[in-house]
Order: structure tokens, then sequence, then C-alpha cells
């Protein structure tokens, strides 16, 4: 249970230890009471935009925002060494699990077999070279990057290393790491072994037990960067100990109340009058410590996100409507659209694997795009209600997103292993490339919106008060 001031200024819950997720920044208080002045240590929550005392949890804790319920903090124990050892075993089985041959199928005698990078190259082939660029960066370039600047960042971090690449190594990887799509892969593979069991006899090759290896291994990877303690590290400890020292009202409950800029990437948090004094790239400002360009709100957030909601309903018409996969069987052609292939798999018994491509491909795009238009349309018509709620589908919402690239794996797949010729062929048809794009688009819409937005709504009395937060853990 929460007890105290905890249960408004901050709920710690059981799981691990650490300190807080944004970087610390010194603050005089000006007391409307008294001419003393206190000091303090303050952070943002970069959900919210909650201004927060700095917490010190005990050991077997998580620090959670109290406005908007976004965790701030989880350590990970011995944080570097793990992914420096993961990242590197990652980087070892990525070539066997990429170029070795993935699996082999046999229809009346005939075989073919693929590997996982072919089976990435295959939509070239098939007159669809936009997805089979996305594909080739999702499930190959992107994967390698991932591993690659965890390894060398967490490599340097390890050895003692102060190069200048590192902070840009570490901004690259958190924007790519949503992008590196081996776990969704691994998914259509599975989807397409149940698709062809009844059809064609499989053989597995080492490339597809390598290829489950590297999946565990890339998960894991990411699983143990504890990001404020590699920021905090990067930046160096005595330079990110001179703590900018100024004045906020007691009055100010938030960062933008307070005159505060939180960076999006790294959460440093500096006081706006000091922006100036950074350096520009193009006229923006960058941040000192991660390179990434800083603003009070992610600029025109609200129109993006709407051009990019806007162009995924359209696609959708035509993603949906359309086949989005040919089959010729004994030289008779049949297109299936993607329902059609959802009730191939019910009519085949295979619920399960239906209802996974049911929920991809339909109904995340679908819960996507209705749950933007709603937090859009909040913000619009300042709806203030369940903002908590709204907070928390948002962040489903950019989790999630990735998820419905699995149809365009799965196609990718049997269009690189069903190639019988006369007996039997699959080729991707025009959907596959609508349905790309409506992933994309939505995938970019939670990128280019700014969370914060929603709760500018809120007026400042509903906003919590700032108290001295006490460490109380949850029954496990």
């Amino acid at each position: 249970m929460i007890r105290g001031t905890a249960a408004r200024t901050g709920i710690i819950i059981q799981g691990c230890t650490g300190s807080l997720y944004q970087v610390a920044i010194r603050i005089h208080i000006l007391s409307t009471t008294s001419a003393t002045k206190q000091t303090k240590t303050f952070t943002v929550c970069p959900g919210c935009d909650l201004l927060l005392h700095e917490i010190q949890p005990t050991p077997g804790h998580t620090v959670v925002c109290p406005r908007c319920h976004r965790r701030l903090h989880r350590e990970q124990p011995d944080s570097i060494r793990r992914t420096l050892a993961i990242a590197a075993s990652g980087m070892l089985l990525f070539l066997p699990a990429n170029f070795l041959p993935l699996m082999n199928l046999a229809v009346l005698g005939r075989r073919t077999g693929s590997s996982l990078f072919t089976a990435s190259l295959s939509m070239f082939g098939q007159g669809q070279p936009f997805v089979g660029l996305i594909v080739l960066l999702t499930g190959f370039v992107f994967p390698l990057l991932t591993l690659s600047l965890l390894f060398w960042v967490s490599a340097g971090l390890f050895m003692g290393w102060k190069a200048r690449w590192m902070p840009d190594f570490m901004r690259w990887y958190q924007h790519l790491s949503d992008w590196a799509m081996t776990d969704v892969y691994l998914i259509g593979v599975f989807v397409t072994i149940i698709k062809m069991n009844h059809t064609a006899d499989i053989h597995f090759n080492t490339g597809f037990f390598c290829f489950i290896g590297l999946v565990m291994l890339t998960v894991a990877a990411q699983a143990s960067v504890d990001k404020p303690l590699f920021w905090e590290l990067l930046e160096g400890k005595e330079k990110g100990r001179q703590l900018q020292e100024y004045s906020v009202s007691t009055l100010a409950r938030t960062g933008k109340e307070a005159g505060l800029v939180l960076c999006h990437t790294c959460h440093k948090t500096l006081p706006a009058s000091l922006l100036a004094q950074q350096r520009r790239h193009h006229g923006n400002i960058l941040c000192p410590r991660c390179g990434e360009i800083m603003h009070p709100r992610k600029q025109g957030s609200i129109n993006r996100t709407w051009a990019f909601i806007c162009t995924a309903i359209i696609l959708s018409l035509p993603a949906n409507l359309m086949p989005i996969m040919e089959v010729e069987f004994f030289g008779q052609s049949t297109t299936n659209t993607i329902m059609d292939g959802i009730i191939f798999f019910f009519q085949e018994g295979s619920y399960g694997i239906g209802l996974i491509i049911l929920t991809a491909s339909i109904l995340v795009p679908l819960f996507k795009i209705t749950g933007m238009i709603l937090i859009l349309l909040s913000i619009r018509y300042n709806w203030t209600s369940w903002l908590r709620h709204k907070s928390f589908m948002f962040r489903f919402i950019e989790f999630i997103g990735r998820w419905s690239m699995l149809d365009i794996f799965v196609i990718a797949l049997l269009c690189a292993l069903v190639q019988f010729g006369y007996i039997s062929t699959i080729s991707a048809a025009p959907a596959a490339l609508y349905f790309t794009c409506v992933v994309l688009c939505t995938m970019f819409a939670a990128i280019s919106f700014d969370l914060r937005l929603l709760w500018d709504t809120e007026t400042t009395d509903r906003i919590p008060a700032r108290q001295t937060i006490n460490s109380y853990p949850t029954s496990p």
C-alpha cells in the first residue's frame, strides 16, 4: 500500500532500485511567506511535465510519477557489463542468424529454402521496392545498428572512454530501438510455419535456431540498459554535478510554469533562460548532453500528428479491401485480403494464430487510429477527464505500434519460401504497400505527438502539490 504523502507526490513500487530518471537540478525556492530561501533538488516528469522533488528510493523500488503513473526509473543491476556481454553475444549470432538457411520446404519432391536476409530482399523481386526497403531496414539494418550501438556505448563506458561519439551513439540507439523488429519477425516465422505445415514438409536449419537466440539476446540487451545511468556516465559525474542554481516560485507545479525545458531524448532539464547559451545547429538549440534539439514542446506536434493519422485513415481502405497476397496453385491464381488470411487460420483450426493476425493487422491499427483521434480531440476541446487513462492508452499505442508489421514479414517469408514453379507460388499484391504505409503513419503519429500537451489542458488547482516523498514498498 502507498501511505502518507507518497500517494500524492510519488509512488514507489517494488521491483528494482535506483535514482531518478532525470538529471536533478538544484533550485532555489522563493518562499512566498518568508524571506529565507531553501535549496531543493527537482526533476520534471517527461510524460506530464509535473515538477517533482528528487527521490532517492531504497533498494527494491521503482519510481513512478504520481500524476500520470509513468515509470520514471527502474534501475538495472550491473547494467553496463550485462549490456556489453549480451550485445557482444548478439553480434556474434547476427550473421549466422541472417545468412544461414532458415528452413527448407518440400512439396511433391521439389524443395525450396531461404535465409532471413534473402527473405528480406524477396519483396524487391515482387515489384514492391518500398515494402522491400522497409522489411530490409526493420528486419536487418536497424537490428544490426541497435546491437552495434549498444555494444560500442557499453564498451566505452566499461573501458572509461571519453569519446565525443558516445552520446551520439546513445541518442541514435534510442531513436532506432523501436524500429528494430526482430521479435516481430520471429512471430512472423512461426506464423509462416503454421500456415505451411499442412501443405509442405518443413525442415529447420541452423539459421532458425540462431535467429531464436538472436531475438532473445536482442530483447535482453535492450532490457538491461539503464538509460539514466548511461546518460549520467556519458555526461560525466563532475560535469553532471555542476548543478545550475536558479529561482522558482513555490507556486510552480509543472516544468512549464517553472520555466524548465526537458530534452525529449536524454531527459536532461534546463531552465529556459539558459537555452540561449547552448550550442546551436542551423538555428536550433541543442541539448548539452546528447545533442538533441531542445524546445519546450515538440514543434508542430498536433498538426503533424493529425496529418499522419488522416493519411493512415485514407490508406486503411485499400490496405484492407485490396488483395495483399496472390497465390498460384497448379496454374490457377487466387488473391487474398488480410481478412481472407485470418479466415483461413480459423478454418484450419489455428485459432491462436488467427487471433494474433486479427489483432496485429486489424484491431491494433484501428485502436491506434481511434486512440490518437480521441487524444487529439481531448486537446482541441479541452476534455480534462480521464487524463491518466488517456496517457496510459498513448503509452500502450507507442508499445504496440510496431507489431502491425507482422503481416508484412509473413508475406516476405512466404514470397521467398513458396516458389515451386507450376505447383505453387506466392507473390505480394498491391495492398502490401498500402498496409506498410498505414503502419508507418501510425508509428510516426505516435512519435510526433507530445503527450505533455494533453496535460497542459489540466487546471493548476488539480495538480498535486509538491511535498517530501517517503519511500513505501507495495505488497508483492
